[in-house]
């Protein structure tokens, strides 16, 4: 008997990555703020609709042993890949299958407290995204989040116009000389023209520049697959709502707020019917290119303004560092904060990195928590619904994530912190030392590994755990 037919994602292989927005802490804190109960993360059920290789469902199920993690896709190929490393690493608490969408409405069982479905919905038949839109339907739980991205209009009207201009220039090119030809054709299109161009040209030559930076293993399944629909928030509201679903809010950093009415504009009738026509109109505004749209149950009543209390019972974490002289540095960014119990509170959180705080014992009025909020929403902190799930200090025998190391086995470079990021690690030292980290070795031996790794003294060695600590690789 013959197993799965090949699919393109089996031919080339879609990169393996993780995608912080899809974490279910991401949707439980919109969920939580807009007055509604989602599930605990540390105990949920959680479905991933077309997962791959499973590596952003597996970095999730490493973080929460106690919750059930399941996930499916079309590829064989890319199943047995996550299967491998989800065996390695020994976590029962997850599970990849090889299942079609169109039959995953007689196989699956719910309900699921969180689903994510990204990268499908406007990359399949209408068939295809009409069963997904159905199966979260069925399977989301009472009080439950599911995550839905796509392509978005009117952007998408831009990069549909991109992708039948290079359709056309590829013809029938197949592999290597595909790849060639449509590198070529975007280098060509995001050339600057000698003379001038229309804002439409201008606007085709940016969305090249943007697509040329996609490797091919990206481009060929993104841009150039078999199928590509850019949805309205209105067309997937309106089809969500046939599900018994409805609109909450947005995943994505610097659209949290889309979950809630604009400031100055009270609300009238149907708070959330209102907020769709104001995000739809932003949508043409901004041209909008994507949407990683959050949806819950139809009976459900979310808040369209944020909930204070909710706000401060959150926990907050953030990966910025403070100078000398009192700036704030996040990656090449620097800022200060004037607002001094502000800057307080974000002082503390530096100090007390990878701890999680409470916003209330951090701040102390509505605004400065709504502050906190727009913190969140620019990527300076992060919320989450609970406590951290990784260690905050050195233990004795300090363990790492068992995926960590399964990855380490295997070789892999970029590896998967317990707080759902994907962290590139080349140095031997610390690889080396991570590989050891199995919660059986005791202070001498860690030194030994230490001294192995060229950390030389305990004083090295300290540093070196500390900093694996601040990463969140380290298990509690």
């Amino acid at each position: 008997m013959s197993g799965p037919a090949p699919t393109p994602y089996d031919e080339i292989a879609y990169p393996s990555a993780i995608f912080s927005q899809t974490a279910p802490e991401r949707l439980a804190v919109i969920a939580r703020l807009t007055g509604l109960a989602p599930p605990p993360v540390s105990t949920a059920r959680v479905l991933e609709i077309g997962a791959g290789d499973g590596m952003n469902l597996l970095s999730l199920a490493a973080a929460h042993p106690q919750a059930r993690f399941e996930g499916f896709d079309l590829a064989p190929t890319a199943v047995a890949r996550g299967e491998r490393w989800r065996a390695l690493a020994g976590l029962d608490n997850a599970g990849l299958q090889v299942l079609d969408i169109l039959e995953a409405h007689h196989r699956l069982e719910g309900p699921f407290d969180y689903i994510i479905a990204h990268g499908i919905y406007a990359w399949v038949p209408a068939e295809v995204r009409s069963a997904t839109m159905a199966l979260i339907g069925r399977l989301l739980a009472p009080d439950g989040v599911a995550f839905l991205s796509y392509n978005a209009l009117p952007g998408g009207y831009l990069r549909q116009a991109l992708r039948d201009a290079l359709l056309l220039e590829l013809g029938d090119l197949q592999g290597a000389d595909r790849w060639r030809a449509a590198r070529a054709y975007l280098t060509t299109l995001s050339a600057e023209p000698e003379g001038g161009q229309n804002p439409a040209q201008a606007a085709l030559r940016d969305a090249a520049k943007h697509t040329l930076d996609k490797p091919w293993s990206v481009l060929c399944h993104d841009e150039l697959g078999p199928h590509f629909h850019p949805q309205s928030l209105a067309d997937v509201e309106a089809t969500a709502r046939a599900n018994g679903l409805q609109f909450l809010g947005d995943a994505d950093r610097e659209r949290m707020n889309d979950a809630f009415l604009p400031d100055g504009i009270e609300a009238a009738g149907d708070p959330s019917a209102q907020l769709l026509r104001i995000l739809g109109a932003r949508d043409y505004q901004d041209f909008r290119f994507f949407r990683q749209t959050l949806l819950v149950r139809a009976d459900r009543i979310p808040r369209r303004t944020i909930d204070h209390q909710a706000l401060g019972q959150l926990y907050a974490v953030t990966r910025c560092l403070r100078d000398e002289e009192g700036m704030f540095r996040i990656n090449a960014n620097v800022f200060e904060v004037q607002d001094a119990p502000l800057a307080e509170a974000l002082t503390r959180l530096v100090e007390q990195r990878p701890r999680r705080l409470r916003v209330s014992e951090l701040v102390d009025t509505p605004a400065r928590r709504i502050a906190m909020f727009e913190m969140f929403n620019a990527g300076l902190i992060d919320l989450y619904t609970e406590a951290e799930p990784y260690a905050c200090e050195v233990g004795e025998r300090p363990r790492a994530s068992p995926l960590i190391r399964a990855m380490l086995a295997e070789g892999l470079e970029n590896i998967c912190t317990l707080d759902h990021r994907l962290m590139t690690i080349q140095e031997f030292g610390p690889r080396h030392l991570l590989a050891h980290l199995d919660g059986t070795r005791d202070r001498t031996a860690l030194v030994a590994v230490g001294q192995e790794a060229g950390l030389d003294t305990p004083e090295a060695l300290d540093k070196g755990l500390r900093t694996l600590v601040s990463e969140g690789l380290i298990l509690a």
